[in-house]
């Protein structure tokens, strides 16, 4: 039997279309964006509710180095937070009064090179360029190596935050805590008067 190349080249097209498809996109893929929107967080992950602590700059829990969990002389901002997870990094940043955020106070759970959301905002776009979060759970401080949240895992978690005192949180600011989905997507929390 002979076959003539166009034949050879239909009978590999055909075989080639029945061998395993190409991975289907992923719905919580972080680098999906939909009409150049970032990725919504899913509904399991929130922020419902976010509070300045009656200890907020009267305690020195922690130093200004990421990760550095001890006195350093300076007195710490002091958040409470409940968090639905599933979650992986927070956000803390100074918003208007109706929630957008606006440039300057910024804090994290992300360090080194890793880039803040650009629905944040800012001139400032990697972890190192900003203070961390110190969150504590259950009365003990839950942050992995160089001050990252790691995972929280689904369900309420009720948080204690350290920040820090950069310098540049002045009263009357508005802030809000994001929580970060597994998918990149951010879920915000209730705007707080500073």
């Amino acid at each position: 039997m002979r076959f003539s190349l166009s034949a050879c080249a239909l009978l590999f097209v055909l075989i080639s279309g029945c061998g395993p498809s190409a991975p289907a996109s992923d719905p919580n893929d972080v680098r999906l964006k939909k009409n150049g929107e970032p990725v919504a967080a899913p509904e399991s992950t929130k922020v419902t509710s976010f509070m300045v602590d009656i200890e907020n700059l009267n305690v020195d829990k922690i130093s200004m180095r990421d990760g550095g969990i001890r006195p350093d002389g300076n007195r710490d901002l002091v958040f409470r937070a409940t968090v639905e997870g599933p979650a992986d990094a927070l956000y803390l940043a100074a918003t208007d009064e109706k929630g957008k955020p606006q440039y300057g106070f910024r804090a994290d759970t992300i360090g080194g090179h890793e880039e803040l959301p650009s629905e944040l905002g800012s001139v400032v776009d990697v972890g190192r360029l900003t203070v961390w979060i110190a969150v504590v759970e259950d009365n003990k401080f839950i942050n992995g190596d160089g001050g990252g949240l790691g995972f929280l895992a689904p369900g309420s978690h009720s948080l204690k935050l350290y920040v820090p005192n950069p310098g540049n949180l002045q009263a009357g600011a508005f802030l809000r805590l994001y929580a970060r989905a597994p998918n990149g997507g951010l879920a915000p929390g209730p705007v707080v008067h500073y």
